[in-house]
């Protein structure tokens, strides 16, 4: 049995508005995230080659991850797939604050807490490890 770990969403704690961009944020675009902007932290781990597997996989099922740039599980998450993995995994902030902020996404998909994954359609909340994450996504290939 597998136990995910994720923060829930509360809209009541942040008053900002969200800020106005276009695209999707792919982890941190670079080794020193600027905190200023509310970026999240840059990822330190290198990449291993079953995690590099899994964001291949990942990818051919368009899969996401959302977050919040506060989110220590969020983090932890990314740490744990490592720095070039999450260069090819889109990462979707969901905090009004969040630089790059796709609140009113997240909003739509009814993402319940931090992180959560979207893989081929479904939302998995919570954080999970590398071999976690690798048997939701061979379930869901197999599905297909």
């Amino acid at each position: 049995m597998a136990l995910g770990i994720f923060l829930t969403v509360d809209d009541s704690a942040s008053t900002m508005p969200s800020a106005a961009s276009s695209g999707t944020l792919l982890a941190s675009t670079s080794k020193t995230a600027r905190f200023e902007e509310n970026a999240p932290p840059a990822i330190t781990t290198t990449s291993s080659k079953a995690a590099l597997a899994l964001a291949a996989d990942l990818n051919s099922l368009d899969a996401r991850m959302f977050g919040a740039f506060w989110c220590s599980h969020c983090y932890d998450q990314k740490q744990a797939l490592g720095y070039e993995a999450m260069q090819t995994i889109p990462y979707i902030e969901c905090d009004r604050e969040g630089f790059n902020s796709k609140r009113d996404f997240c909003k739509e998909k009814d993402v319940p807490g931090y992180p959560t994954w979207e893989i081929g359609g479904k939302l998995f909340p919570g954080e999970r490890s590398v071999d976690e994450l690798r048997e939701m996504v061979d379930e869901v290939m197999s599905s297909k």
